[in-house]
């Protein structure tokens, strides 16, 4: 059994683990479950011939048949089980989708880490639209906003610690904390709806922090259901 890397860093503090992919078929020789066949194997059901001696080939041409007509049901034969830690201004964004199950932890319970994202590159305001950025700030202009944003995020992450010493429940204490703290959940979705997420979120006109995730998940996916994601890039993304 060829073992793949399951776990991407993102960002300064950032990951995603792929904890699971899992299909209807059980496969105990493969490091998970899941199959690029598992599609259209559960889209045959409807004719009663689902687990046919068919070949891989005949697969990912029904496959690429399905997802080109927007026959989407059979992608949710395969289930995804995804670990982040992302910034709270980032799980804000992903959360809007709707098509996952989360878990996540709770600052009810637990003590946040000390741990919050300052941006490599500081993105300017963009000139010919109302959001998104632009590589255009100067190195000075990007070093005070990095510096300023660490230490007001340190100052406040203090005053979290401090006032919790002082009995202060955490669900309160933790208002000081700001946007870019990270916060950590575990995701469960299934690959029709992870796909149009990843659609959405690796594009241009998204974040790039939320980019960055997108695309880890990608590289992550990839070694487990490489027929799957290459017709994805196909007819989706339109890069082959």
């Amino acid at each position: 059994m060829t073992l793949h890397k399951t776990k991407a860093p993102v960002l300064d503090h950032g990951f995603v683990i792929l904890r699971n992919i899992a299909g209807p078929t059980r496969r105990a020789d493969q490091q998970f479950d899941a199959s690029d066949v598992d599609p259209a194997n559960a889209a045959r059901m409807s004719f009663g011939q689902m687990d046919g001696n068919r070949t891989h080939e005949d697969e990912m041409r029904l496959n690429r048949y399905l997802m080109k007509n927007h026959h989407d049901t059979p992608f949710e034969a395969i289930v995804v089980w995804l670990e982040y830690k992302l910034p709270i201004f980032v799980a804000r964004q992903f959360v809007r989708h709707r098509t996952q199950a989360l878990n996540e932890v709770s600052g009810r319970y637990v003590t946040l880490p000390a741990e919050w994202y300052i941006p490599e590159v500081v993105g300017g305001k963009a000139k010919d639209k109302k959001q998104g950025q632009e590589d255009n700030l100067d190195d000075e202009t990007q070093e005070k906003f990095k510096w300023d944003l660490h230490c007001t995020a340190k100052a406040s992450y203090e005053k979290y610690i401090y006032h919790m010493g002082l009995g202060v429940a955490p669900e309160h204490a933790r208002l000081f904390l700001h946007l870019n703290h990270y916060t950590h959940w575990l995701s469960t979705v299934n690959l029709r709806n992870l796909l149009g997420f990843l659609w959405l979120r690796d594009h241009g006109h998204a974040q790039v922090e939320a980019q960055a995730y997108a695309q880890a998940i990608t590289s992550l996916l990839e070694p487990h259901i490489p027929g799957l994601m290459a017709t994805y890039r196909e007819l989706k993304r339109g890069e082959i």
